[in-house]
């Protein structure tokens, strides 16, 4: 923890939360927008700390920011969560006293806002928050728009700009969870035997990253055996896995809700022709990254990951995906941001600007056999390059 004063108990500094409001008025002011309500869990979490295990989708939690940088946001909260906000809230309204928290929500942020004055402007609401639900934020938004705002405009991904580049701290906290995963990993090869269920094999990896100070992953946890291999984000079973099989993990360790995401494969005996595979994509991981340098578009690593993939030999045939995304903070249920090395799947294009952090990741299958894996790394960005973290090895980890 960072205490920057008696009793602050945060994961950083208080400076730090102000310079990420500050670069998220930088970003409203380009986006033209006076006004941003904040409802994204990841982003709530980025601006204030603020947590909690129920994104009610009924309730429009959030948190108004003004492009006016002497007036305070103003956090919105139903009124039993108030005793949980963290010390960066400096002005909070709750409701919900009666049960009714929608639309009594919509109702009094509205209320609120307008009687402060600051619906003048451009209102913005992130429509791509997951939490609250769809016709809570229609709520919300036409509850605005008869308050007085002048405009009510998506404002999705204006936080999540702000949030590209990490700082020092947030790099720091994107490594541990990082060695977390490794360590996780070095006690599932020491352990693993024929007879664990997936569910197991989960447990184990859950207990040892929380043992170490990780935090609930944004994501469930990927373990696959076997025929299960096959099938991409499939979650854990029951299943049993035997001699001669393969393990596929991909893992997204948490440290302060920042994320290191790495997928490794391991199996019980030799298995040469999954062998073959990985050390042919941990050496396209290698060739790709040492050629990217500060400020190189994450285009052109797709680019590079797409023709070393080619010229490896005996891949392409058996490709899935080849890509990557941004990672940072985040809460369950995603962890992935909104922008990936191709910029056709994204929703702005990626530079490899010192502190930006992101996922390499090829995933392959064998149709016939029913069977797949792959290789996920975490990348940070340095003055120098790109760096990936990660120690456990990429290849095929016999046990």
């Amino acid at each position: 923890m960072t205490d920057d004063a008696a009793g602050w108990g945060m994961p950083f500094a208080r400076q730090e939360y102000a310079e990420r409001l500050e670069r998220t008025r930088e970003e409203m002011a380009r986006r033209g927008v006076e006004l941003l309500y904040v409802t994204s869990p990841p982003n709530l979490y980025y601006l204030l700390g603020h947590q909690s295990v129920w994104w009610d989708g009924r309730n429009v939690t959030g948190l108004a920011v003004p492009l006016d940088a002497a007036v305070k946001p103003v956090m919105f909260d139903t009124w039993d969560h108030a005793p949980g906000w963290s010390p960066v809230v400096e002005d909070g309204v709750t409701y919900g006293e009666e049960g009714f928290y929608y639309p009594e929500g919509p109702q009094v942020v509205a209320a609120t806002l307008r009687d402060r004055g600051l619906l003048k402007g451009r209102v913005g609401l992130e429509y791509w928050s997951w939490a609250p639900g769809g016709p809570a934020l229609q709520e919300l938004a036409g509850r605005l728009a008869g308050a007085g705002a002048a405009e009510v405009v998506d404002g999705s991904w204006i936080v999540d700009h702000a949030r590209l580049v990490k700082s020092p701290k947030e790099i720091e906290y994107t490594r541990k969870a990082l060695e977390i995963a490794d360590a996780a990993y070095e006690v599932l090869a020491a352990t693993l035997a024929p007879g664990m269920t997936e569910k197991e094999i989960m447990g184990l990896l859950y207990y040892e990253c929380a043992k170490r100070g990780g935090d609930e992953p944004g994501i469930r946890m990927m373990v696959r055996t076997g025929p299960n291999t096959f099938n991409f984000h499939h979650p854990a079973t029951e299943r049993r896995i035997e001699q001669g099989e393969l393990l596929m993990i991909d893992m997204s360790a948490a440290y302060h809700h920042y994320h290191g995401n790495t997928a490794r494969a391991l199996s019980l005996g030799e298995d040469p022709f999954w062998a073959e595979k990985l050390e042919k994509l941990a050496a396209v991981r290698d060739e790709t990254v040492a050629q990217l340098r500060p400020g190189d578009p994450t285009q052109k690593l797709q680019q590079l990951m797409d023709e070393a993939v080619d010229a490896a030999g005996g891949l392409r045939e058996y490709v899935w995906w080849v890509g990557g995304y941004v990672l940072g903070a985040t809460m369950p249920p995603d962890w992935v941001g909104h922008v990936y090395l191709n910029d056709e799947e994204g929703f702005e294009k990626g530079v490899f600007d010192p502190g930006f952090v992101a996922n390499w990741e090829v995933q392959i299958w064998d149709i016939p056999r029913k069977e797949g894996v792959g290789v996920i790394d975490t990348m940070i960005a340095t003055e120098t390059g790109v760096e990936i973290p990660a120690r456990f090895p990429a290849t095929l980890t016999v046990v």
